[in-house]
């Protein structure tokens, strides 16, 4: 195989492999430490769109061949959504505790 054939890179696969390992991690630690607070975890949730955004413009940068196809894009909103509702929880649980409800 030349170097001209390599396969399509499909854009937004880094940055979802690296967000599934970084939530996992997070469940985890939730899980062995119940009283280690995670609200850091949800005010960092942007970084998901910032890699997601890096990674799209390094793939377009780069010359190669970069394949967008309707699983990728779907995958891709998925985790916009993620991370929008991550960072609302995090808005809520900073500057509005009151309106949170407790168990």
């Amino acid at each position: 195989m030349e170097m001209n054939d390599r396969p399509a890179r499909r854009v937004g696969t880094l940055t979802m492999g690296l967000t599934l390992v970084t939530a996992g991690v997070c469940m985890l630690l939730s899980m062995l430490f119940p009283a280690l607070e995670m609200e850091l975890v949800l005010q960092v949730s942007p970084v998901i769109l910032i890699s997601l955004g890096l990674e799209t413009l390094v793939a377009a940068r780069g010359g190669g061949k970069v394949k967008y196809d309707w699983v990728g894009m779907i995958l891709c909103c998925v985790l916009v959504c993620t991370a929008v509702c991550l960072y609302a929880a995090a808005y809520m649980l900073v500057w509005h505790p009151e309106y949170i409800w407790y168990w």
